[in-house]
C-alpha cells in the first residue's frame, strides 16, 4: 500500500504542482481517487507503524517515509502524528488537562460540541482546536514533557511544511488547494471524528481507565482494513488472546462491545439518535446487559454521553 501510494499519488501531486495545474476538475479527480484508494488504509498504517516500526534497524530510515513524505499527501502535516497520538493522546489518556483531543467535557451526542464551541469553555473547539491549535499546542506538549529533541523535530517539521505550502501556492494555487489545503481539512475532520467516536461512551465512575474510556467494535468490515483497531479497549496488537483473556475485566468495568458496527457507524448513530441500531448491535455479554431492554440500553448510553468534569 505504501509503495502504491508513493508511485501513484506522489508523482501525480508533483505533476500537478510542476505543471501549474489550473483545472479544478483534474484536482478533484486526484483528491477523490487518492482518498478512495488510500485514506483509511494509510491512516491506520501510519497509526500502526508509529506504534510498531515497520522496517528493521538496518533500514530504519525507511520508517520516515510514511510520516514525513506520504502523510502530507493525505492531509497530515509531516512528523506531527507521533507527537499528537503516541506522546500526547496515549500518555494523556483522554484526560482534559493533558490530552488536547480529550472528549471529557463535551456533550458527546451534540454535533455542535464537535464542530463549534462549548458554552462553558469558550476557547475550546474540538475539530477547530485540532486543525488550528495543534500548531501551538503540540510544541508545548513536547516542551512540557521535556522532550527537547521531539520539540526541535516538531518545529522543524512545522517550518518545513509551511514553507512547502508556500512553494506550492506559488507554483499553482489550484494544485495547492487540491493536494494540500483540502486534504488537511478533510483528514483533520475525519481524524477528529474518529477519535470523538472512539471516546463517546465514557464510564462516569472510571472515565480515565482504558476499559472505561473506550469500547470495542468486533466482527466489522473496518477491522479488516485497520489492523483490528476496533478492539480499542484492549490493545489491538495483542489480539485475540488479550481480548478473550480480559473479558471478565471488561465486564466488571462496563466496557461496551458492538458487533458489526465500526466507530464511524457508532458516531453517526449517536449524532442522529439512532439508539435502536446501537441496541441491536450491542453485545449483551453480561447479566445486566442481557436483562436490559431497549429503553434501558438507551438510558445507559445517554448517561455515558454526558460531560465529565474532573480536574
Amino acid at each position: 500500500m505504501l509503495l502504491n501510494l508513493a508511485t501513484t499519488t506522489l508523482p501525480a501531486a508533483l505533476l500537478l504542482w510542476s505543471t501549474g495545474c489550473r483545472s479544478h476538475l483534474l484536482g478533484a479527480a486526484y483528491l477523490i481517487l487518492t482518498y478512495a484508494a488510500f485514506l483509511q488504509r494509510f491512516m491506520l498504517t501510519l497509526h500502526f507503524t508509529e506504534h510498531r516500526p515497520l522496517f528493521k534497524p538496518g533500514y530504519r530510515l525507511l520508517n520516515l517515509v510514511a510520516p514525513l513524505i506520504l502523510a502530507p499527501l493525505l492531509g497530515v502535516p509531516p512528523g506531527m502524528y507521533h507527537l499528537h497520538h503516541c506522546i500526547m493522546h496515549h500518555s494523556g489518556n483522554n484526560r482534559w488537562s493533558l490530552d488536547a483531543s480529550s472528549t471529557e467535557r463535551y456533550q458527546r451526542d451534540n454535533p455542535l460540541h464537535f464542530l463549534m464551541c462549548v458554552p462553558e469553555v469558550l476557547y475550546k473547539r474540538y475539530w477547530a482546536r485540532f486543525a488550528l491549535g495543534s500548531w501551538f499546542e503540540l510544541p508545548w506538549v513536547a516542551a512540557r514533557a521535556g522532550r527537547w529533541g521531539v520539540l526541535a523535530a516538531c518545529l522543524a517539521c512545522e517550518t518545513g511544511y509551511l514553507a512547502g505550502v508556500r512553494w506550492a501556492l506559488q507554483a499553482s494555487p489550484v494544485a495547492a488547494l487540491w493536494t494540500l489545503a483540502l486534504p488537511f481539512a478533510v483528514s483533520s475532520l475525519a481524524l477528529m471524528l474518529g477519535n470523538w467516536s472512539q471516546h463517546l461512551f465514557l464510564e462516569p465512575a472510571a472515565p480515565r481507565g482504558s476499559l472505561g474510556l473506550a469500547y470495542n467494535c468486533v466482527a466489522c468490515a473496518d477491522n479488516q482494513r485497520t489492523y483490528n483497531d476496533g478492539y480499542h479497549a484492549t490493545h489491538w496488537t495483542e489480539l485475540p488472546a488479550q481480548f478473550v483473556a480480559t473479558l471478565d475485566k471488561q465486564a466488571a468495568a462496563g466496557t461496551l462491545i458492538f458487533r458489526g458496527l465500526g466507530f464511524f457507524d457508532v458516531g453517526v448513530a449517536v449524532f442522529t439518535g439512532n439508539y435502536d441500531l446501537l441496541h441491536d448491535h450491542l453485545v449483551k455479554y453480561t447479566p445486566a446487559l442481557a436483562a436490559a431492554g431497549r429503553c434501558d440500553v438507551e438510558a445507559m448510553l445517554r448517561r455515558r454521553l454526558a460531560p465529565i468534569i474532573m480536574s
